[in-house]
């Protein structure tokens, strides 16, 4: 008697599927008055309300709160905010946002960039649309 195995694959696509992480990542050291570091964008990106799993962080924690502002071509949509005393920011953005091949994030600091806020990271967890 012979025996014969069958393997059926049903592909379904939905409106839950996985969405491809699009990580956009930047460091300054010790950023001076007004400094900026810019980030272009190589892939169609979609960041979440609230910049949702994204980090900010430093290795010096700020003595006073500290706002950086982040700016999509020249126009601010988010906030990385730095409490006193703190070495982990807050990420603040109050719509969803699309970013396209070609576009710059720019992360700029303070006009009065705090005294000892040092060696920030910062991690904007997208995800990639295609």
């Amino acid at each position: 008697m012979q025996h014969r195995s069958w393997l059926v694959l049903k592909v379904v696509e939905t409106e839950e599927a996985a969405d491809l992480p699009a990580d956009i990542i930047g460091f300054k050291p010790r950023p001076a008055r007004g400094q900026l570091l810019r980030l272009p964008i190589a892939r169609r990106t979609r960041l979440a309300v609230d910049l949702a799993g994204s980090q900010g962080s430093a290795a010096v924690a700020a003595t006073a709160e500290t706002d950086v502002d982040i700016r999509r071509n020249g126009a601010s949509f988010a906030t990385m905010r730095f409490a006193a005393a703190a070495d982990t920011a807050s990420l603040i953005a109050t719509s969803e946002t699309v970013l396209e091949p070609g576009d710059v994030l720019s992360v700029v600091a303070p006009a009065a960039p705090d005294a000892t806020l040092a060696d920030i990271g910062l991690n904007l967890a997208g995800t990639q649309l295609v």
